[in-house]
């Protein structure tokens, strides 16, 4: 089974307008909710690619109840911990121009609440499965969260991926993930020195080998992606599609490839650049569908480089 951990999730709220004026009373045509974050995302897609996921992760308040409700309509499996405080919102409004987005505060965990999210990752996990733990932290909690969740699931003999940014990213490392999925700036800034896209196979390599990363699943978006698994490098050039929304694409992207990660790698790789492309051709966070999926899939193309 593939369980995802959320820690921050939120709930996004996408405004449709026709254009932002000062001072003037704005009319919005449309109100589009979705449920969000890194890890509830990657269950999403790997529910409409045909798999099950687990999504694990603390919700509260009205808008914990809305996200929810949207995982309940997409059939999307979820253990929720219940938490005291309001779970965050991200408000985005969509002019016929361009977007803005505004992400509000979200509220601390409880040590009981943090407590309660490990208690519950041990009680419904087994050895073997596959644990994907993405996003930012709420308030509060320290990088090192990241070492101990993934050090934890190392013991009980989960594979775990880890998908984040900064410090939580070079906390996640020095406990050795399975694989990571860093995008080119968040791999620049887990080496501490900025890279070109050229230098991307040495660097992946590089960090596989310093951390004991079995794959390392590098995103560079319109350019497609490289990865260095299993001691192999791999280009995966990009699919060319109409692009309305790159929201998503690197968590789909992540989802297509742990859903067929014990087929092949070849396989597992044209599953997760169609499910990254397929994300993009859709508004919002509405992330993939399993037509478009399929319908890529014959025009994914993975080398061996």
């Amino acid at each position: 089974m593939i369980f995802t951990l959320t820690l921050n999730p939120c709930l996004d709220r996408y405004l449709y307008i026709d254009e932002l004026i000062p001072e003037d009373t704005i009319r919005v045509y449309r109100i589009e909710d979705y449920a969000a974050g890194k890890g509830i995302n990657v269950s999403r897609v790997i529910k409409e690619i045909g798999g099950n996921s687990i999504a694990i992760c603390p919700l509260g308040g009205n808008n914990g109840n809305q996200i929810q409700f949207l995982l309940d309509n997409e059939r999307v499996l979820y253990s929720a911990i219940r938490i005291e405080k309001e779970t965050r919102m991200n408000i985005i409004i969509q002019t016929l121009k361009g977007q803005y987005r505004m992400s509000l505060p979200g509220a601390p965990l409880t040590s009981l609440e943090y407590d309660l999210i490990i208690d519950m990752l041990k009680a419904i996990t087994r050895k073997k499965d596959t644990l994907v733990v993405s996003g930012s932290l709420p308030e509060g909690l320290s990088p090192s969260v990241y070492f101990d969740i993934v050090k934890l699931c190392n013991d009980m003999g989960l594979r775990v991926y880890v998908d984040t940014d900064g410090d939580n990213l070079k906390e996640a490392v020095k406990a050795h993930p399975f694989g990571i999925k860093p995008n080119l700036f968040e791999l620049s800034r887990l080496l501490g020195r900025d890279l070109k896209k050229d230098e991307v196979p040495s660097a992946a390599k590089e960090i596989s080998e310093k951390y004991g990363i079995n794959d390392v699943l590098v995103t560079l978006g319109k350019d497609g992606a490289i990865v260095y698994v299993d001691k192999k490098t791999y280009k995966i050039d990009p699919i060319e599609v109409k692009v309305k929304s790159a929201v998503g694409a690197g968590d789909s992207f992540l989802a297509g490839f742990v859903y067929k990660r014990d087929e092949s790698v070849e396989e597992a790789l044209k599953w997760a650049v169609a499910s990254s492309s397929a994300s993009v051709m859709n508004e919002g966070t509405t992330l993939c569908k399993i037509k478009d999926v399929v319908n890529l899939l014959d025009k994914a193309t993975v080398k061996r480089i």
